[in-house]
């Protein structure tokens, strides 16, 4: 067993070093404020205090945030150590930089609790970000510098065995607009009709006439495409439906549509199904429950995972609503803008409240690449965008991190915006899967 000496047994440092000790390395650990305990331990050691002790530990020097209770903006100094990306810097120690602060940062998204710029569609901008500013986006830095520490560890107390993570690939499918054409009413219906024909759109309007009348299937309905490619490579994907009520960003059907419901309920024994918490309830604890409640009902169990449409959230108040509907698992942590290490983690943690000063049982699954993203913003062609995706799963599996794709039906169509790119998924899938 590990024990650890602090002067001060923290909200904030307790949280990082479950996540650091009990979820990255799996080791039993202790947390001690006696110094004479910590003194005459004859087990391994790890001293993050300003203490010197003169007997065999592992130092971590500490800065001051791990013992603040408030969130304040500070001056934040990016160097490098070997090659990676490193901030709070110390000058003793056995680390160049304070690992446990540095990896709190992070995870805990500190920076996004500040005043920062805001996208057209209000969500905290990446180009705020330390990461980007500093060029390291792109890199899984926190599992980096967990990785290492774990074998300085273990170079110095060579009787601490450290259990290594191990790669996973979780894929992910948004379903934002179910269906096209079909199975959305009268109204609906005809409105995007008269608008194609208003737009002079007649591409769109021949296809969606041979769809309506059963001459072509409906481009959105890729679902026997998806489910293949998943079975194929032995995956039980996580799909999140979307069922706000219709109007502005939300497209969804009525929970009430008999032929949604068939769709959603068709996934409960060979995926995760999760909601895809509206644009509107973001900010709206009211219409969050509803939506829950609607596919509560419509699988027959309580729903226990949540991406917001848009991934759009606010730190902390969009965490806390769905703590409270009973969510368990979120997967909205990423940009829409671009690909890469929003928390610098390849994989899962604790959501940590830092307006409470707590630490929370929502776990934030980060998701590294998005189809849209490649499509829209980098607007990559389809090989450009299977270039990114294997540099962004070679990294992650380099860390033996946990990959997260998120990918939308519509986006396997073959059809404008998406023309070129259906067969792209497959591709990612297997070389996530395969990969060396």
């Amino acid at each position: 067993m590990l024990l650890i000496y602090t002067h001060k047994k923290s909200n904030r440092l307790l949280y990082t070093l479950e996540f650091i000790f009990k979820e990255h390395f799996k080791v039993p650990y202790q947390v001690t404020a006696n110094a004479l305990e910590f003194k005459n331990y004859l087990g391994p050691k790890l001293n993050y205090s300003m203490e010197d002790f003169n007997i065999e530990t592992f130092d971590v020097f500490p800065v001051l945030l791990m013992f603040q209770g408030d969130v304040t903006e500070h001056k934040i100094d990016v160097s490098e150590w070997d090659g990676v990306k490193i901030f709070y810097k110390v000058s003793k120690g056995d680390l160049p930089f304070d690992i446990i602060a540095a990896t709190f940062f992070m995870i805990s998204r500190y920076e996004e609790y500040l005043y920062a710029n805001r996208d057209r569609f209000g969500r905290y901008d990446p180009r705020n970000s330390l990461a980007w500013k500093n060029n390291f986006l792109y890199e899984p830095v926190v599992n980096i510098w967990l990785n290492r520490f774990g074998e300085m560890l273990t170079e110095k107390f060579p009787d601490f065995k450290i259990e290594k993570p191990q790669y996973e690939f979780i894929p992910t499918i948004d379903i934002d607009n179910a269906f096209a054409y079909v199975h959305k009413g009268f109204l609906r219906t005809t409105g995007g009709i008269l608008m194609n024909m208003l737009k002079t759109r007649f591409h769109n309007f021949g296809r969606r006439l041979k769809v309506l009348l059963g001459m072509q299937k409906d481009p959105y309905d890729t679902y026997e495409k998806i489910n293949e490619i998943h079975q194929k490579n032995n995956l039980k994907p996580h799909i999140f439906f979307l069922l706000g009520n219709y109007g502005g960003y939300d497209r969804a059907l009525s929970p009430l549509n008999k032929h949604f419901r068939k769709l959603v309920q068709s996934y409960t024994d060979i995926a995760q199904v999760g909601m895809h918490a509206s644009y509107a309830s973001y900010s709206d604890k009211r219409r969050l429950q509803e939506e829950a409640q609607h596919l509560d009902e419509i699988v027959g169990h309580d729903i226990i995972s949540n991406r917001f449409h848009f991934v759009k959230f606010d730190m902390p108040d969009s965490l806390n609503n769905l703590i409270e509907i009973g969510i368990r698992n979120e997967f909205s942590m990423g940009y829409a803008s671009r690909s890469g290490f929003r928390a610098g983690y390849a994989g899962s943690f604790k959501f940590f409240d830092l307006r409470k000063n707590i630490s929370t049982n929502l776990r934030i699954f980060p998701f590294q690449l998005m189809d849209a993203t490649l499509r829209f913003y980098a607007k990559h062609t389809p090989d450009l965008a299977f270039d990114k995706c294997k540099e962004i799963i070679d990294k992650i599996k380099s860390v033996n991190g946990t990959l997260i794709t998120v990918w939308h039906n519509e986006s396997l169509s073959g059809i404008a915006p998406w023309k070129g790119w259906d067969e792209l998924y497959e591709k990612v899938v297997s070389y996530a899967v395969n990969s060396d």
